[in-house]
């Protein structure tokens, strides 16, 4: 099973591939309890905030791109992009996870193995 990892630095630094960006330190980084989903936010000059999000979404990476204008009370999608989990992996931006059941079943195999040897 494969799951998305995201830091600060990486998050900004895919962004950054589409579209510019504020000063890394004028952007607010936030993790999800289960790290399931990662957002970077900023505000421009003019009174725009905008907030990507990094994601699963139908079993794929995506990152979309929200805005929400001055004078508008609700984000609006400004960009989404599918994300090919080998790009993201050359990033430092994915990680394998066994299940538990699997890794139960490994470990009982390798105990077995390792009886059946001696």
């Amino acid at each position: 099973m494969t799951w998305i990892i995201a830091s600060k630095a990486k998050l900004y630094r895919l962004i950054a591939e589409y579209m510019s960006l504020p000063q890394m330190k004028y952007t607010n980084f936030i993790e999800s309890p289960c790290r399931t989903y990662y957002n970077l936010e900023w505000s421009t000059e003019g009174g725009n905030r905008y907030r990507a999000c990094y994601m699963i979404k139908d079993a794929f990476p995506m990152l979309m791109i929200q805005i929400k204008k001055k004078q508008s009370a609700s984000y609006k999608k400004l960009i989404e992009h599918r994300l090919s989990f080998k790009n993201l992996k050359n990033k430092g931006m994915t990680r394998n996870i066994l299940r538990e059941s699997t890794m139960k079943t490994i470990l009982l195999n390798q105990q077995l193995c390792s009886t059946n040897t001696q």
